[in-house]
């Protein structure tokens, strides 16, 4: 079932870059940004009403004892979503998808080794596997573009 849901957040997340990217061309750069936050905040708070009353028990009573870095998630979001805005419009949305997968494998191992003091070979290697297969592609993708342009 996690997986499903992983898979199901996973090719959300780059519906959402679309979408998102294609209001930045619309309305510009950080309108898009404001919108994209706007509108997840009302989904927020209606999901969260909906939840609430059926399946949670949130309580905002453990907030002040919070520290204040766990809530920086939000201003990272921002960026993240700023950063995605701008760079759907100028490279393929399958670079893009890759590109931030790396980034995240790469940040992932860094925060595991961090927290656990465990440095997962597999991983980097997985990753450096990706990184091959993204080259691949890419000069694949150049090569598939140049035999075109002769055609």
């Amino acid at each position: 079932m996690y997986i499903i849901l992983a898979l199901l957040a996973g090719a959300l997340v780059i519906v959402s870059i679309s979408i998102n990217g294609n209001l930045a061309t619309k309305v510009g750069l950080i309108q898009s940004s404001i919108t994209n936050y706007l509108v997840g905040l009302i989904s927020s708070i209606i999901f969260f009403l909906i939840l609430n009353r059926f399946v949670f028990d949130f309580s905002f009573n453990k907030l002040g004892d919070t520290p204040f870095y766990y809530m920086l998630g939000g201003g990272i979001g921002s960026i993240i979503i700023c950063l995605n805005n701008l760079l759907i419009n100028k490279i393929s949305a399958v670079y893009v998808t890759v590109l931030i997968f790396l980034g995240q494998m790469i940040t992932g191992i860094l925060i595991d080794y961090m927290k656990s003091g465990i440095f997962s070979t597999g991983k980097v290697i997985g990753g450096l596997l990706i990184v091959i297969g993204l080259v691949y592609y890419i000069f694949g993708d150049k090569k598939a573009q140049e035999i075109a342009k002769i055609k």
